[in-house]
């Protein structure tokens, strides 16, 4: 199995457009994610200096949902209010860079829209993309922090947000803590996470 820290990936099912996000966590495996009003949070249980292990994860909005591993979530989500998805990737993620901790992590961020369109973006110590997605029914681009470039991967089949997340945690990688689902509704998202036990 690979280790791939962060995994996001965006993707079409059944016509609905779908993100998810999975933790995996070498040094901060005592995790675990509160949603609070439109927003989903990372709230670290380990005793820690660390400013990037706690963290703003997915922020709902009408049209779009955000999905990112750090705190540019916010910044993305403002960001949308005035200036395309696109855009919005490119100023945030070239504005916070990677993050300054001991691993260089990436920043990534993903965005999908009620209309069926995604975005992906990575910002690295050493590389930078934003990209603008056609959504594939049964399909997610997939990136990660770590050990994953930007891939397509056949993505099986669910009917509801914890079940998308209950996917990604069967996907073949290590030290999983726990996984996000974020799916387009009839009229509005739906949310939700699964624990690795």
């Amino acid at each position: 199995m690979t280790y791939t820290g962060r995994t996001l990936g965006v993707g079409l099912m059944n016509g609905r457009p779908f993100a998810f996000y999975l933790l995996c966590s070498r040094s901060f495996p005592r995790r675990r994610a509160i949603v609070r009003e439109n927003a989903v949070y990372i709230e670290n249980l380990t005793e820690t200096d660390n400013p990037y292990v706690s963290y703003p994860v997915v922020r709902l909005l009408d049209e779009y949902a955000v999905v990112t591993n750090g705190l540019q979530t916010d910044f993305i989500a403002q960001a949308l209010e005035w200036e395309s998805p696109k855009k919005a990737l490119i100023h945030v993620l070239d504005a916070l860079d990677y993050e300054r901790d001991a691993y260089s992590t990436p920043r990534i961020a993903g965005i999908i829209g009620k209309d069926g369109r995604g975005w992906l973006g990575f910002a690295g110590k050493d590389e930078f993309w934003v990209r603008e997605l056609e959504l594939k029914e049964g399909k997610a681009f997939v990136t990660a922090t770590y050990n994953l470039a930007f891939t397509e991967l056949e993505f099986p089949a669910f009917e509801s947000a914890e079940e998308l997340a209950r996917k990604a945690l069967e996907l073949p990688l290590e030290k999983k803590v726990l996984a996000i689902g974020v799916v387009k509704g009839k009229n509005e998202w739906s949310v939700g996470f699964i624990p690795f036990l």
